[in-house]
């Protein structure tokens, strides 16, 4: 251990620029390997934009003769019109670098958050930051490859948070709200806020949130565009209150399927505990048979009582290292509420990751580091090539990534309502 946290600040340097070269390889690597991507997200990014850009329905696909990316919000066009213009090639590059460079700004912005919150564990940040990224690889892994850009939007609340613990919430909030326009599944965050009493913050990201929604009526017309903005709250408000997740004919066109075995959100979990697969083909691991009602209700019931208990941690929280912790830990709240939960969406965990990393090192117990472990081995190393296509299916039945995302949700909201401990 003493390699990797060496006490002699020459031995530090030089192991930072070993891990800098490291991380500069990395990141070309996950460039190079986003640019020969095939299909994808992104490709469905750019005909979603350049149908906008067309004055178009950007949600009707008239080659697949149906509703598409049902999910995102018009406001998407902020970023899909962009890459619409864009050759495919070109713009899995650009999505690429953008991503990348949205890793170097989350080095920083964590490195400043160990020096404010973590000083014994700040001189290793490097090191910490690359146990993050171990931790969350397979998550980075896929969203790099398909062009979903989850860490992107994961950073700009990530630079949200760090300038409201600056004091300058007014500003925060352009982030905060360039992020949920874009993709709002991080909309929780908006609960830390409020109660942690972050009022310019808050007000800041309202505010500047809908001046970003309507912008992109200014291009396709205000009546048009209202009435897309009107059908999408429509759909998502009805595949939220969705109850029987096996009746695909139930879904708004151009959402997603709801009960997919990949899906890690926390009502699928439950709903797949407690009834047998629909028609998404899943392995059966259902142990109780309940109605579809009684796994709405019970999936709805503890979604609340986890915001609720993140809620009550955000309003007890100390300024400081426990404020962090408690923002950190709406990261998994947003993933565990969200109807729609996708490995990829998970690279949003890479603050509380770091975070973790950071109380590991300072705290004098391995429990918590035994945990890092073992959520890594279960839901990264575990993958399809690892166990298999048929083992990882029931893996994420079993929705092993669910399960730690309550776990490590717990333990966060634990630690930020203990004292600091340095090793």
């Amino acid at each position: 251990m003493e390699r990797l946290f060496p006490n002699d600040p020459e031995a530090r340097r030089r192991r930072d620029r070993v891990l800098a070269g490291l991380f500069l390889v990395l990141l070309v690597f996950l460039v190079a390997r986003a640019s020969r991507k095939d299909g994808g997200v992104l490709v469905r990014n750019q005909e979603f934009g350049s149908r906008f850009l067309a004055g178009d329905d950007p949600y009707f696909d008239p080659v697949r003769g149906t509703r598409v990316h049902g999910p995102y919000p018009p406001s998407f066009a902020l970023v899909a019109a962009p890459l619409s213009l864009l050759p495919t090639p070109f713009a899995r590059v650009a999505w690429g670098t953008a991503q990348a460079l949205a890793l170097i700004a989350a080095f920083v912005l964590l490195r400043r958050a160990s020096r404010r919150c973590w000083p014994a564990a700040a001189p290793h940040a490097p090191v910490l930051f690359a146990a993050a990224l171990l931790l969350a690889s397979r998550y980075l892994l896929r969203d790099f490859a398909g062009g979903g850009g989850n860490l992107l939007f994961a950073v700009l609340a990530l630079a949200g948070f760090d300038l409201a613990f600056a004091g300058r919430g007014a500003l925060g909030g352009l982030p905060l709200a360039l992020s949920l326009v874009l993709k709002p599944n991080l909309a929780p965050i908006l609960l830390f806020l409020a109660f942690r009493r972050r009022w310019s913050a808050l007000a800041s990201t309202l505010v500047l949130g809908a001046a970003l929604f309507l912008l992109p009526a200014a291009w396709f017309g205000f009546g048009r565009y209202l009435d897309l903005a009107s059908r999408w709250t429509g759909d998502v408000i009805a595949y939220t209150d969705l109850e029987d997740l096996g009746r695909a004919d139930l879904v708004p066109a151009g959402m997603p399927a709801p009960e997919a075995a990949m899906n890690q959100s926390l009502r699928e979990a439950v709903y797949r505990f407690l009834r047998p697969p629909g028609d998404s083909g899943a392995p059966d691991v259902h142990v109780v048979e309940a109605s579809a009602a009684t796994a709405a209700r019970l999936a709805r019931a503890l979604g609340l009582a986890l915001a609720a208990l993140a809620c009550f941690s955000a309003f007890r929280a100390r300024p400081g290292r426990s404020e962090t912790l408690v923002a950190f830990a709406f990261f998994p709240l947003a993933l565990l509420v969200s109807p729609i939960s996708w490995k990829a969406h998970h690279a949003a965990l890479l603050p509380l990751f770091f975070a973790l990393a950071c109380e590991a090192r300072v705290r004098t117990g391995r429990s918590l580091t035994v945990l890092l472990g073992v959520t890594w081995v279960a839901c990264g190393l575990l993958s399809e090539e690892i166990v298999g296509e048929s083992a990882k299916e029931v893996l994420q039945s079993l929705s092993i990534v669910t399960i730690f995302d309550v776990v490590l949700l717990l333990v966060a909201l634990f630690l930020a309502g203990r004292g600091p401990a340095v090793r």
